[in-house]
């Protein structure tokens, strides 16, 4: 549930990062929109390598917790009583829209507890590289711009 929210809010916070992002890039000349591309291919990992890496990291996380989890159940009760997300969480993330609610209850939280965990893993992943990527980019063209502003000004 907490994991939900987080991603929603990141994902609302990707949008204006997004925007700001293309408005920063828009104003760069074409040098800069050059140099700008070669810092980002050079110097930074891939979006999408670090999605893959960042999911990866959480779903080993997971599953040690799964493991861990389970096994003590095993332990005290005999058996693994592997059942779905709203039995196990009572709480729930609800937008107030009824055709949506609907589609997340169907998604989301009838699924097992394993498909549930995998897919908050993959949305807090896609909406934290998301932002992240959006704010290195802010961050990467400021600090272009401060280097190249002082460059021109010594010439």
């Amino acid at each position: 549930m907490v994991f939900n929210a987080i991603a929603v809010w990141l994902l609302i916070a990707s949008v204006p990062l997004w925007i700001c992002r293309w408005f920063l890039f828009s104003r760069l000349t074409a040098r800069e929109r050059l140099m700008f591309k070669r810092l980002v291919a050079q110097r930074h990992e891939s979006a999408f390598m670090f999605a893959a890496r960042m999911a990866g990291y959480l779903i080993v996380l997971a599953f040690c917790v799964f493991v861990v989890v389970f096994g003590l159940r095993y332990l005290k009760n005999g058996n693994l009583g592997i059942t779905t997300y709203s039995d196990m969480i009572r709480s729930r993330f609800y937008s107030g829209i009824d055709p949506l609610d609907h589609m997340i209850d169907s998604y989301h939280y009838d699924q097992m507890l394993p498909v549930a965990v995998l897919t908050t893993i993959l949305f807090l992943t896609v909406s934290f590289t998301l932002a992240t990527a959006a704010l290195r980019d802010i961050s990467l063209i400021r600090r272009m711009q401060k280097k190249v502003r002082k460059v021109t000004s010594r010439a």
